[in-house]
């Protein structure tokens, strides 16, 4: 809904997940991440993976 980018990796690891208190973990966080990978704590990598964050 909130038009983020994303990639595959990130969305095989919410599908496959079966741990509901994780899900929703996510989910409460889903509205103020900027970059999906956030979701689970993990700053996105920039071209020479570094921070994008810096």
């Amino acid at each position: 809904m909130r038009g983020l980018a994303i990639s595959e990796d990130v969305r095989t690891r919410i599908t496959t997940c079966t741990d509901l208190d994780r899900l929703g973990d996510w989910l409460d966080r889903a509205g103020t991440v900027a970059h999906a990978e956030e979701l689970f704590g993990e700053a996105p990598r920039g071209p020479q993976g570094t921070s994008e964050q810096g």
